[in-house]
């Protein structure tokens, strides 16, 4: 997986940052708390989940598993500083944290561990690859455009990358372990796919997402993922 992070560095879409601030007033106003909720949200450091890895990797003697995930968390956080960009160039301001955020970052802190680390990190990208999508239709702007492009085709590869250490971690269980795994995995993504409409609605309104197109659109990467 490290040669996909090392080769996608390369090969990344051109973004055109030279229009500047493209929004319109009504799309500023539209979209501009949830984009800064979402940079927020990229915007991790990624201390706790490479420590965790960290932590396996010497546990299991898989090196190639770490180098990965530092490549993991530096395009997560060039997400980051990207989203953080747009926002700037529109003279919208940023925010540091989220309650979804916090929220996450509790639940990671309280149970710990690579597993649930990871259990949470996927539910976050399944939903944004939808989220994205919308966002991608919300404004017209050529800029979130070939933002929302990039980092829809890095989370392909993300949420491959993640499901596929899940099914590691999770491989030794028996059939009523997995049940029982599974229903929590869905219950989590039950309700973040709840709370992530609440607060970003209308920007899956505006992408043309109605509540049934969102919730089908993030039950089918959920279910294609697992």
């Amino acid at each position: 997986m490290e040669f996909y992070y090392q080769q996608n560095a390369h090969s990344l879409l051109e973004i055109p940052w030279n229009l500047s601030g493209e929004l319109t007033p009504e799309e500023a106003i539209a979209i501009s708390q949830s984009v800064k909720e979402f940079q927020a949200g990229e915007n991790s450091e990624g201390k706790h989940l490479y420590q965790d890895a960290q932590k396996y990797s010497e546990r299991t003697g898989d090196q190639d598993y770490i180098l990965a995930i530092k490549m993991f968390i530096a395009e997560e956080q060039r997400h980051a500083r990207d989203l953080a960009r747009f926002p700037t160039l529109n003279k919208i301001s940023l925010v540091k944290t989220t309650f979804t955020d916090v929220v996450f970052r509790k639940l990671r802190h309280l149970f710990g561990g690579l597993e649930i680390s990871i259990a949470i990190l996927i539910t976050a990208e399944i939903i944004a690859k939808v989220y994205y999508a919308a966002l991608r239709e919300a404004t017209k702007s050529k800029i979130l455009i070939g933002l929302c492009d990039q980092i829809l085709r890095d989370e392909v590869k993300h949420v491959q990358f993640q499901s596929e250490q899940l099914f590691k971690l999770r491989s030794n269980r028996n059939r009523l372990g997995l049940i029982w795994t599974m229903g929590l995995q869905r219950f989590l993504f039950f309700g973040t796919v709840f709370v992530v409409w609440l607060f970003h609605r209308e920007v899956f309104l505006r992408g043309n997402f109605s509540f049934q197109r969102y919730w089908q659109a993030c039950w089918q990467e959920f279910n294609e993922t697992f």
